[in-house]
């Protein structure tokens, strides 16, 4: 399930008809039904029970498994992180659909809790694995082509053999990751609660930021000196969550010993820090013959005697300004995908039949 990338202006709240034709919502239903469905009660009952089997079947014993063992224990682990996912996908999807209602904001937070306390008994998988040594692993990947398949999982999980800690500090830090949680939701529930005033009409944040992509000057201007009057007015809480997540990475980052702040990101990422780096440099020099070159073309496009900081989205004289219809650039987008390969077309399908898409701006 995914959200458009880019702002809807005039939708009707509810989804409805409006300037861009019938925009869809999300159907949650695939996932579960509501917060007390019968097979979320049942789910969460059986990640319970099942986490702590796990551990019992398996905790010190990575290494006596041979590869159809090995496998089997892969595959129960792939099981319990599918049902995880499937519930905080469900509470996570179901909570941005209107991050300032409490109810659905607290059905979150007792499904994080819930699925860490569930899961920390299978914190000594990725502990445990990181102590055999390769030719273990090499030797049951020669006998099960199965388990092979695996192999990039288990490099990465190795990955962090150097920076890993005692087994008692990860799942203390396994635990505290719903403090961490809970500082990006406040985030999340201060942005989508703020209120902007541009040229007498209330805009949430998602109306205003499309105000800066507006043909007139002056309306982009309003919509910028407004986003940075609110966000000036919420600076303090901003600074606060950013700077206590900040020092809570530097301190995890000091105590696994890894080098620079990036290395956590390079190793998620499983890239190299020297291509971040090239490619970092490589944009950085490329900036006076494109981006510095782009917008003094724009200025001059636009006629200006200086670009400021709201024409940077400016759309330009030359751009086509027709309304594109929601039909229009869905035919648009299954085209693409069907031009390039139809199973493309066949996999993106369902979003636009079975509710996988939520496209209106609401309040929220």
């Amino acid at each position: 399930m995914f959200q458009l990338p880019f702002p809807v202006r005039d939708a009707n709240v509810s989804g409805g008809a409006g300037e861009f034709g019938e925009l869809p919502e999300w159907d949650l239903s695939d996932l579960y039904t509501a917060e007390d469905a019968p097979e979320l009660i049942r789910d969460l009952a059986w990640l319970e029970e099942e986490c702590a089997n796990f551990a019992r079947d398996y905790e010190g014993k990575l290494a006596e498994l041979d590869a159809a063992g090995f496998l089997a224990c892969v595959l129960r682990n792939e099981k319990i992180n599918g049902i995880a996912g499937r519930i905080m996908s469900y509470a996570g999807l179901r909570y941005y659909q209107l991050t300032i209602d409490a109810g659905r904001a607290k059905f979150l937070s007792d499904m994080q809790e819930k699925i860490t306390n569930f899961t920390t008994p299978l914190v000594f998988f990725t502990l445990e694995l990181n102590r055999l040594d390769d030719g273990v692993l090499d030797g049951l990947f020669a006998e099960s082509a199965e388990l092979a398949r695996y192999k990039p999982v288990f490099d990465r999980i190795r990955a962090m053999k150097p920076y890993q800690l005692s087994d008692e500090l990860e799942k203390f830090l396994h635990d505290m990751g719903v403090v961490g949680d809970a500082w990006e939701r406040m985030f999340d529930e201060t942005i989508a609660g703020l209120e902007f005033e541009v040229d007498g009409e209330q805009l949430n944040i998602e109306g205003t930021l499309n105000l800066l992509t507006d043909e007139t000057r002056e309306t982009r201007e309003s919509a910028a000196r407004e986003l940075a009057d609110v966000f000036g007015s919420n600076i303090k809480t901003f600074a606060r969550v950013h700077n206590t997540q900040a020092k809570e990475k530097e301190i995890v980052d000091r105590w696994r010993g890894m080098p620079t702040a990036q290395t956590g990101r390079h190793l998620s990422n499983d890239v190299e820090a020297e291509v971040v780096e090239a490619l970092r440099d490589a944009v950085v020099k490329a900036y006076p013959k494109l981006s510095h070159r782009y917008y003094e073309l724009k200025r001059k496009w636009l006629g200006l005697d200086t670009l400021q900081v709201w024409d940077r989205n400016a759309p330009l004289p030359m751009e086509d300004k027709r309304i594109v219809g929601w039909d229009a650039a869905r035919e648009t987008v299954m085209s693409a995908y069907a031009g390039f390969d139809p199973r493309m077309a066949e996999i993106a399908e369902p979003f636009f039949t079975k509710g996988w898409i939520d496209a209106g701006v609401k309040p929220g």
